[in-house]
């Protein structure tokens, strides 16, 4: 009998709700700060600010007026080499390819880019060995119609780009 009732009495309190929260105010034991002191004026104890430099110095005299207005011995800038397609050689389209490439193991850094333009068409590509030992590369071309990459990423090696995690690799 008494097992029955204890295991009702378990069964009862598993079921059973929690009372509700109990709303308990502040406390009022530390009441509101003390005044420790009279405001009062400020004490006057150290006086005004002395004079002791006396006034300003004019040692130096009043501000001169030596470099005067620019000089017109060159006259006006020229506008022969004005925004593009504006004087000079308006009709000779851009020509010209360049290529460059770092590779130093010892920082781990790889990196280069290489482009060709011809008039308004421009091809090209860049990429960079990145901290986590990824390739990141992109292609792009340049024309009317805007800049248009393609970017790609390739694992090279073990991971890592930097030897021993390296400024700003990762440690593994």
């Amino acid at each position: 009998m008494k097992l029955l009732l204890v295991i009702l009495s378990s069964i009862t309190l598993a079921y059973a709700e929690p009372p509700p929260p109990q709303y308990i105010p502040p406390s009022s034991s530390y009441g509101a700060p003390a005044q420790t002191q009279a405001i009062t004026r400020p004490n006057n104890q150290y006086g005004p600010p002395s004079n002791k430099y006396g006034p300003p110095s004019d040692q130096y005299g009043p501000p001169s007026n030596q470099y005067g207005p620019p000089s017109n011995q060159y006259g006006p800038p020229s506008t022969s080499y004005g925004v593009p397609g504006y004087g000079g050689d308006e009709g000779e389209p851009a020509n010209y390819q360049f290529e460059y490439h770092v590779d130093d193991p010892p920082s781990g850094n790889d990196f280069g880019h290489e482009e060709q333009r011809q008039g308004d068409d421009t091809k090209g590509k860049y990429f960079v060995l990145l901290p986590d030992g990824r390739l990141q590369t992109v292609e792009y071309t340049a024309d009317a119609d805007g800049y248009k990459p393609k970017i790609t990423y390739e694992q090279v090696g073990n991971g890592g780009g930097y030897p021993s995690g390296g400024p700003g690799g990762y440690q593994y």
